[in-house]
């Protein structure tokens, strides 16, 4: 008598219909100095900017329409710092800011409004140029809006001297 070894139907992924969480995809992003920072749903780039400093905005909590503006799903992997004041350009007001630093190098990449952790208030703003997707690499905006220095003439003859 023969064996029979199964009865089920075989398929591959490559037939399956996409489903939610496929089109949810996970990112992560990574300091200037290599180290992992952020998982994000979703591409950084793709997000809203804020007028101000260019930050980019993650939505942390649902707002008031949850299917028009869903908070997204995200992880940050930073210290919280000292807690400052900045004056907004060309106005009288004052807007309190919880900075959040890189572990591994001390630079600040991101920022919110509330008491830490990460995400208990409603927007987390990222600085732009202070991540990337991959790691090692700087990003395109990394120096966006810094002044260049001048060529130097004579850089060899004063390194010789």
């Amino acid at each position: 008598m023969p064996k029979v070894y199964s009865r089920a139907v075989t398929s591959s992924s490559e037939q399956a219909g996409q489903t939610q969480s496929s089109r949810a995809v996970l990112r992560s992003y990574y300091c200037l100095c290599g180290d992992f920072v952020l998982v994000l749903q979703g591409k950084l780039d793709r997000l809203p900017k804020r007028k101000t400093d260019g930050a980019y905005i993650i939505r942390s909590k649902d707002g008031k329409d949850p299917i028009k503006q869903p908070a997204r799903k995200f992880k940050l992997n930073a210290t919280p710092g000292q807690r400052c004041l900045i004056k907004k350009k060309g106005t009288q007001e004052l807007e309190i800011r919880q900075p959040f630093s890189c572990s591994r190098c001390n630079t600040t990449i991101a920022y919110q409004s509330t008491l830490p952790p990460a995400g208990d208030g409603p927007f987390l703003y990222i600085l732009k140029g202070s991540m990337t997707e991959l790691q090692g690499r700087l990003p395109p905006d990394a120096f966006e809006g810094e002044e260049s220095l001048p060529p130097a003439d004579n850089v060899n003859e004063a390194g010789a001297a």
